[in-house]
């Protein structure tokens, strides 16, 4: 499994809580308040970015299993999760390796697990799981994967928040040639191998809806685009750096993106670029809940 820097992770979290599709938010946060302590595995957890979106919004007694296969991410995550309560006014506490986070409205305990999840799916001891999320992970993974993930869901009756999904939809302002070819390389190398087998790339979020309701669930799919104005230039540059290096690899030996790029970055450095990508969020959970 392929490994994001925390730069990254840091550089894309604003745009990903902006994005965030909030029918889908409200929806989850209308099954937490049923619920009493809540047991949830983030898959994929990076920096922690998905807990700070929502475990102030959960409040309440919450226990956290932060699953990533990097240990030094999961160790910044730490400590950027902590600067994080800090400045929310969360008292912040270690204990053990965990770390445990509270106020008057919200007691959470924070659990790392390094795990590959490629490969070390069945070592996974969560125990009692009411909740599974993750961000910006489904459209790496295979559909063998999805099938085990939904299984597992279905086993403990978990409840399934998954956002940021990709999509397959790039759109840039102003429209230059070399865009429509440089979205069908990106979309090609989507569905490479990143160590979960053959990528679902932008049909993921979909397939991860179909094989819940297979199980019966309740689903419900939403797009949360990025929309990346000039104020997000960091942000598209890194973008374009990354997209335009998967369509070297797609295809090695053209060349015919190089004139675009620079003409694509020329549009970001003088402030005239903007930019959609697509994304889907999913919340499901079972008949009954």
């Amino acid at each position: 499994m392929g490994g994001f820097s925390a730069a990254w992770l840091r550089g894309r979290e604003p745009a990903d809580a902006a994005a965030r599709d909030l029918e889908l938010t409200a929806r989850a946060l209308d099954w937490r308040r049923r619920r009493g302590f809540l047991n949830v595995l983030d898959l994929g957890s990076g920096t922690g970015a998905n807990l700070r979106f929502l475990a102030r919004r959960f409040a309440g007694a919450q226990r956290w299993l932060l699953v990533d296969h990097d240990s030094e991410l999961l160790a910044r995550g730490f400590e950027e999760i902590r600067a994080w309560a800090t400045r929310q006014g969360l008292a912040a506490a270690e204990e053990g390796t965990a770390l445990v986070m509270e106020d008057a409205g919200c007691h959470c305990r924070l659990e790392p697990v390094r795990l590959d999840l490629a490969g070390d799916w069945e070592q996974l001891e969560a125990g009692e799981v009411d909740l599974v999320t993750a961000s910006a992970l489904l459209d790496l993974v295979g559909v063998d994967w999805l099938e085990r993930l939904a299984e597992r869901c279905r086993a403990w009756r978990a409840a399934v928040f998954v956002v940021l999904s990709y999509d397959g939809s790039i759109v840039w302002e102003p429209v230059l040639a070399g865009d429509a070819t440089l979205r069908e390389r990106v979309n090609r190398h989507q569905r490479t191998d990143k160590g979960f087998g053959p990528a679902l790339g932008p049909d993921a979020a979909a397939t991860l809806a179909a094989l819940l309701r297979d199980r019966g669930y309740q689903v419900a799919l939403r797009p949360s685009p990025w929309r990346l104005g000039p104020e997000h230039a960091a942000l598209q540059t890194a973008l374009l750096e990354g997209w335009s290096e998967a369509a070297r690899e797609i295809e090695p030996a053209a060349d015919d993106l190089a004139a675009w790029a620079l003409q694509r970055r020329r549009c970001i450095s003088r402030g005239e670029s903007r930019l959609r990508v697509g994304h889907w969020d999913l919340f499901a959970c079972p008949d009954g809940d």
